[in-house]
């Protein structure tokens, strides 16, 4: 069980779920992409989402983050109570419920601000408070009715390519290679990422390193010439340039704007 502030150029670029996933716009307006269909989200307006879903963050104002709450709904509940109320409902084929701020979904929205509250305190009954408000909120999903899962198969394939993506950052992954670890074509590799994610396989690599990159930054005392090298670019330059066309900053001075509010 975990809630995450998701922000322009966030962690989360691509993926497909593997939990029950709220996601929830506090205010503002964002665009992501669910299952390769554009939803446009308004102030406290909320999307359920199955496990095995795609997702993309197409545009979230810098003013106003989103957030990605997700859970296992097994966990919630006895053995014998998750037999009842979560087994029957995880194999059906319900997918996405969309949740306005509307007449009779005020409740359900203070319920998913009540969880994603708890979750981010410190107290000793926060994680039993959150837990009892991700209770109600999956209960408010096996009560509604959602829209149907599309192309089971290709998220499939989309799950492993992701992946692979993930493990082989620092050996430069190929289509080819990519498209292996999906069981598809080079082709179809292709068409999956246009479809999913608005973007091609190699485009999508490429951001994902300039994220490694940023963490590296971050997290480690590696110079920058080790993070181009790990990262297998050519050339040092080559790095730099690629990191500032990314995140608008070189990465010398990224490092040193994180210490500096790191600090303050």
């Amino acid at each position: 069980m975990k809630s995450i502030e998701m922000i322009r150029h966030g962690s989360l670029t691509l993926k497909v779920t593997d939990h029950f996933t709220v996601l929830f716009c506090k205010s503002g307006t964002s665009v992501i992409r669910v299952n390769g269909e554009s939803i446009t989200l308004h102030p406290r307006e909320a999307v359920l989402l199955a496990r095995g879903q795609s997702v993309m963050f197409e545009k979230i104002e810098e003013a106003s983050p989103m957030r990605l709450l997700e859970f296992d709904p097994t966990a919630l509940f006895h053995p014998e109570l998750a037999k009842r109320y979560v087994t029957p409902y995880l194999n059906t084929e319900k997918s996405i419920h969309m949740i306005k701020p509307e007449r009779g979904h005020q409740s359900i929205i203070q319920t998913i601000e009540r969880a994603v509250q708890h979750l981010s305190a410190d107290g000793p009954l926060a994680l039993m408070d959150a837990t009892l408000q991700c209770t109600v909120i999956w209960r408010y999903w096996i009560q509604q009715e959602g829209e149907v899962m599309k192309n089971e198969n290709k998220r499939v394939s989309l799950r492993l390519m992701l992946a692979y993506i993930d493990s082989h950052l620092e050996d430069k992954p190929t289509l080819a290679r990519i498209a292996t670890a999906g069981n598809v074509s080079r082709s179809e590799c292709c068409r999956l990422f246009t479809t999913f994610g608005n973007t091609s396989p190699l485009a999508y690599v490429q951001v994902k390193r300039m994220e490694r990159a940023a963490t590296l930054l971050m997290d480690s005392i590696e110079s920058v010439a080790d993070i181009a090298n790990r990262l297998s670019y050519s050339s040092v330059s080559h790095f730099v340039q690629a990191f500032k066309a990314h995140h608008s900053i070189t990465p010398l001075a990224y490092r040193k704007q994180y210490q500096r509010k790191r600090a303050e």
